[in-house]
């Protein structure tokens, strides 16, 4: 039944235009865009090619779990969470479900996006620090994939668009992926560092920069983790008693 549901979840997903052009088509403009404007060259052109390579590889894959918690919005308008409540399957699983549908749909923009660095900006890593780069940009998505499952569980159609864009720019600009957090004033750039969106795109960035993963990073994420895995938890429990 697990699995069933899983496929289910990705054959719908896979059919959404939205998730494919603002989880997909997006980053990739705006990662050409903020790469190819402007008067850098040389060494300076090709850090900023990797450092915007990982940070709108993140900001997609960040927009496609957000983007899945918005299909809970409907299903609960349209009964469908409902149902699932009276088949066998566990709350727990409907949740773990959910969340592994949005780390499948968080790889699309990742691949393309950093596929584009390669083809199109000539980034050269080693295939050990593409290998770590990946697993870091993939595995660091969950806690923003519980986040998304959480605003999904607790906002309504008319609040949900708000929640999210709040969320997504909000952190992805606070965080340093649109801009380094050393060009931002000294409380903002206390306050970034303390956004899981940075501590996400600095796992990746220390491996390509080579500057060494700080353990901070994890903590920070480790932290939000828990946070939003909480809020999930808590909202799926209200929208049972809702229903």
């Amino acid at each position: 039944m697990t699995a069933g549901y899983l496929r289910l979840e990705l054959r719908r997903l896979a059919r959404d235009r939205a998730y494919l052009i603002g989880t997909i088509v997006m980053p990739l403009l705006m990662y050409l865009l903020f790469t190819n404007l402007g008067a850098l060259s040389g060494q300076a052109k090709q850090v900023a090619a990797v450092y915007a390579m990982i940070s709108m590889a993140a900001f997609g894959a960040i927009g496609a779990v957000l983007n899945n918690g918005g299909q809970i919005v409907e299903e609960r308008a349209g009964g469908w969470l409902r149902q699932l409540r009276t088949t066998p399957m566990p709350p727990l699983r409907v949740v773990t479900v959910r969340a592994m549908t949005a780390m499948v749909v968080a790889l699309p923009s990742i691949v393309v996006v950093c596929g584009a660095g390669v083809l199109l900006n000539g980034v050269r890593l080693d295939a050990g620090q593409w290998v770590r780069i990946l697993v870091l940009l993939w595995l660091g998505v969950i806690p923003f994939a519980l986040l998304g499952l959480a605003i999904g569980h607790g906002a309504t159609a008319r609040t949900l668009p708000i929640m999210n864009m709040l969320a997504y720019l909000g952190m992805a600009v606070l965080g340093g992926l649109w801009m380094p957090l050393d060009t931002f004033p000294a409380i903002l750039r206390t306050v970034g560092r303390l956004l899981p969106t940075h501590a996400y795109g600095d796992l990746a960035w220390s491996i390509a920069f080579g500057y060494g993963i700080a353990g901070t990073d994890f903590l920070v994420l480790g932290a939000w983790l828990v946070i939003f895995g909480g809020l999930t938890v808590a909202a799926y429990r209200r929208s049972g008693r809702a229903a």
